[in-house]
Protein backbone atom coordinates (compact mmCIF):
# COMPACT_ATOMS: atom_id res chain seq x y z
CA UNK A 1 0.00 0.00 0.00
CA UNK A 2 2.65 2.37 1.02
CA UNK A 3 5.06 1.46 -2.54
CA UNK A 4 1.71 2.07 -4.78
CA UNK A 5 1.19 5.73 -3.20
CA UNK A 6 5.02 6.64 -3.31
CA UNK A 7 4.19 5.48 -6.97
CA UNK A 8 1.48 7.55 -7.73
CA UNK A 9 3.10 10.52 -6.17
CA UNK A 10 6.08 9.79 -8.46
CA UNK A 11 3.86 10.08 -11.30
CA UNK A 12 2.14 13.16 -10.35
CA UNK A 13 5.37 14.93 -10.20
CA UNK A 14 6.99 13.58 -13.14
CA UNK A 15 3.84 14.74 -15.00
CA UNK A 16 4.20 18.41 -13.57
CA UNK A 17 8.03 18.81 -14.47
CA UNK A 18 6.94 17.08 -18.00
CA UNK A 19 4.48 19.52 -19.02
CA UNK A 20 6.89 22.90 -18.03
CA UNK A 21 3.63 24.99 -17.06
CA UNK A 22 4.42 26.50 -13.78
CA UNK A 23 1.44 28.22 -12.57
CA UNK A 24 1.46 30.89 -9.68
CA UNK A 25 -1.92 32.05 -9.09
CA UNK A 26 -2.35 35.07 -6.67
CA UNK A 27 -5.42 36.89 -5.15
CA UNK A 28 -4.82 39.83 -3.43
CA UNK A 29 -7.55 42.93 -1.74
CA UNK A 30 -6.68 46.54 -1.88
CA UNK A 31 -7.95 49.09 0.13
CA UNK A 32 -7.80 52.30 1.55
CA UNK A 33 -6.72 51.20 4.42
CA UNK A 34 -4.65 48.32 4.30
CA UNK A 35 -6.43 45.32 6.06
CA UNK A 36 -9.68 47.56 6.86
CA UNK A 37 -12.72 46.90 5.43
CA UNK A 38 -16.13 49.01 6.21
CA UNK A 39 -19.61 48.68 4.21
CA UNK A 40 -20.01 51.18 1.46
CA UNK A 41 -16.31 51.20 0.75
CA UNK A 42 -14.35 49.39 -2.24
CA UNK A 43 -12.60 46.61 -2.15
CA UNK A 44 -10.04 46.33 -5.01
CA UNK A 45 -9.78 42.73 -6.32
CA UNK A 46 -6.58 41.61 -8.00
CA UNK A 47 -6.16 37.94 -9.48
CA UNK A 48 -2.46 37.93 -11.28
CA UNK A 49 -1.69 34.73 -13.27
CA UNK A 50 2.45 34.35 -13.94
CA UNK A 51 3.80 31.40 -15.60
CA UNK A 52 7.24 30.87 -14.50
CA UNK A 53 7.88 27.64 -16.85
CA UNK A 54 9.41 27.69 -20.39
CA UNK A 55 6.32 26.30 -22.26
CA UNK A 56 2.43 28.37 -22.72
CA UNK A 57 -0.50 27.37 -20.73
CA UNK A 58 -3.78 27.81 -23.07
CA UNK A 59 -7.73 27.91 -22.04
CA UNK A 60 -7.02 30.02 -19.00
CA UNK A 61 -10.50 30.68 -17.17
CA UNK A 62 -10.67 32.44 -13.53
CA UNK A 63 -13.27 32.50 -11.00
CA UNK A 64 -13.50 34.21 -7.93
CA UNK A 65 -17.44 34.34 -6.74
CA UNK A 66 -18.21 36.72 -4.49
CA UNK A 67 -21.47 36.23 -2.04
CA UNK A 68 -23.95 38.84 -3.69
CA UNK A 69 -25.99 38.60 -0.27
CA UNK A 70 -22.99 41.04 1.06
CA UNK A 71 -21.05 42.96 -1.66
CA UNK A 72 -21.66 44.29 -4.38
CA UNK A 73 -20.20 43.58 -7.49
CA UNK A 74 -18.36 45.93 -10.14
CA UNK A 75 -16.84 44.01 -13.17
CA UNK A 76 -17.06 40.46 -13.88
CA UNK A 77 -15.64 37.61 -11.32
CA UNK A 78 -14.66 35.29 -13.88
CA UNK A 79 -12.29 36.29 -16.87
CA UNK A 80 -10.88 33.79 -19.49
CA UNK A 81 -7.66 33.86 -21.50
CA UNK A 82 -6.58 32.23 -24.64
CA UNK A 83 -3.16 31.74 -23.47
CA UNK A 84 -0.43 33.04 -21.33
CA UNK A 85 3.33 32.67 -22.97
CA UNK A 86 6.41 31.41 -21.08
CA UNK A 87 7.61 33.91 -18.58
CA UNK A 88 4.28 36.12 -18.72
CA UNK A 89 1.65 37.81 -16.61
CA UNK A 90 -2.03 38.05 -17.02
CA UNK A 91 -4.14 39.80 -14.48
CA UNK A 92 -7.77 40.70 -13.67
CA UNK A 93 -9.67 43.02 -11.41
CA UNK A 94 -12.59 43.96 -10.16
CA UNK A 95 -14.20 45.60 -6.97
CA UNK A 96 -16.80 44.80 -4.74
CA UNK A 97 -18.24 46.98 -2.12
CA UNK A 98 -19.38 45.66 1.28
CA UNK A 99 -23.21 45.93 2.20
CA UNK A 100 -24.69 45.41 5.58
CA UNK A 101 -26.53 47.22 8.26
CA UNK A 102 -24.52 46.78 11.56
CA UNK A 103 -27.15 45.91 14.86
CA UNK A 104 -26.09 46.06 18.56
CA UNK A 105 -26.32 41.88 18.12
CA UNK A 106 -23.79 42.17 14.68
CA UNK A 107 -22.10 44.91 15.09
CA UNK A 108 -19.29 43.48 12.32
CA UNK A 109 -19.68 41.11 9.30
CA UNK A 110 -17.54 38.25 9.91
CA UNK A 111 -16.48 36.60 5.71
CA UNK A 112 -14.07 33.91 5.79
CA UNK A 113 -11.48 33.97 3.14
CA UNK A 114 -11.80 31.59 -0.07
CA UNK A 115 -9.09 31.32 -2.54
CA UNK A 116 -9.99 32.01 -6.30
CA UNK A 117 -10.06 29.00 -8.97
CA UNK A 118 -8.01 28.87 -12.26
CA UNK A 119 -8.89 26.48 -14.65
CA UNK A 120 -5.80 25.93 -17.18
CA UNK A 121 -4.55 23.31 -20.08
CA UNK A 122 -0.69 22.30 -20.58
CA UNK A 123 -1.49 21.71 -24.79
CA UNK A 124 -3.41 23.81 -27.03
CA UNK A 125 -6.19 21.17 -27.75
CA UNK A 126 -7.13 21.56 -24.33
CA UNK A 127 -7.02 17.57 -23.23
CA UNK A 128 -4.71 17.92 -20.59
CA UNK A 129 -6.83 20.32 -17.90
CA UNK A 130 -5.31 21.44 -14.58
CA UNK A 131 -6.84 23.25 -12.24
CA UNK A 132 -5.58 25.08 -9.34
CA UNK A 133 -5.96 27.63 -6.56
CA UNK A 134 -5.12 30.80 -5.85
CA UNK A 135 -3.17 31.96 -2.40
CA UNK A 136 -6.02 32.52 0.52
CA UNK A 137 -6.89 35.63 1.34
CA UNK A 138 -7.50 37.08 4.87
CA UNK A 139 -10.72 36.82 6.94
CA UNK A 140 -12.53 39.91 6.29
CA UNK A 141 -13.93 41.69 9.41
CA UNK A 142 -16.22 43.98 7.87
CA UNK A 143 -17.03 47.61 9.81
CA UNK A 144 -20.18 49.63 9.77
CA UNK A 145 -20.23 52.75 8.13
CA UNK A 146 -20.02 54.64 10.86
CA UNK A 147 -17.28 52.32 12.40
CA UNK A 148 -15.19 53.25 9.63
CA UNK A 149 -15.55 56.71 9.79
CA UNK A 150 -15.17 57.18 13.22
CA UNK A 151 -11.92 55.12 12.76
CA UNK A 152 -10.44 57.02 10.48
CA UNK A 153 -11.43 60.71 11.69
CA UNK A 154 -8.63 63.17 11.94
CA UNK A 155 -10.31 63.89 15.31
CA UNK A 156 -8.72 67.59 14.90
CA UNK A 157 -11.16 68.89 17.79
CA UNK A 158 -10.40 66.08 20.45
CA UNK A 159 -6.25 66.82 19.66
CA UNK A 160 -7.19 70.53 20.19
CA UNK A 161 -8.97 69.99 23.38
CA UNK A 162 -5.75 67.72 24.30
CA UNK A 163 -3.46 69.85 23.77
CA UNK A 164 -4.90 72.89 25.47
CA UNK A 165 -4.96 70.57 28.58
CA UNK A 166 -1.74 70.07 28.43
CA UNK A 167 -0.36 73.43 27.91
CA UNK A 168 -2.19 74.37 30.63
CA UNK A 169 -1.48 71.05 32.85
CA UNK A 170 2.58 72.66 32.08
CA UNK A 171 2.20 76.38 31.99
CA UNK A 172 -0.16 76.71 34.49
CA UNK A 173 2.04 75.88 37.57
CA UNK A 174 4.84 77.97 36.44
CA UNK A 175 2.79 80.52 35.83
CA UNK A 176 1.53 80.60 39.62
CA UNK A 177 4.77 80.02 40.37
CA UNK A 178 5.96 82.67 38.94
CA UNK A 179 3.11 85.27 40.02
CA UNK A 180 3.62 84.36 44.08
CA UNK A 181 6.96 84.52 43.93
CA UNK A 182 7.36 88.27 41.99
CA UNK A 183 4.20 89.19 45.00
CA UNK A 184 5.40 91.80 47.34
CA UNK A 185 4.39 90.46 50.65
CA UNK A 186 4.05 87.04 50.07
CA UNK A 187 2.67 85.18 53.09
CA UNK A 188 5.45 82.35 52.20
CA UNK A 189 8.19 84.20 51.94
CA UNK A 190 7.13 86.36 55.41
CA UNK A 191 7.00 83.18 57.66
CA UNK A 192 10.65 81.80 56.66
CA UNK A 193 12.06 85.73 57.46
CA UNK A 194 10.39 85.62 61.11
Amino acid sequence: MMVRGVTSMMLLLSGALASDVKIIFRKSLNTEIAYTYAAGFPINITLDIFNLGTEPAYGIKTSDPWPQDYFDIDGETEAEFDEIPAGGHLQHNFTVTPKFDSTPEKPLLYVRGFPAELIYSTDAEGENSVRAISTQMRDLLVRSYEDYVRLTAKHNTEWSIFGLGMTASVLGPLGGFAYFSRMKGNPAMKEKSS
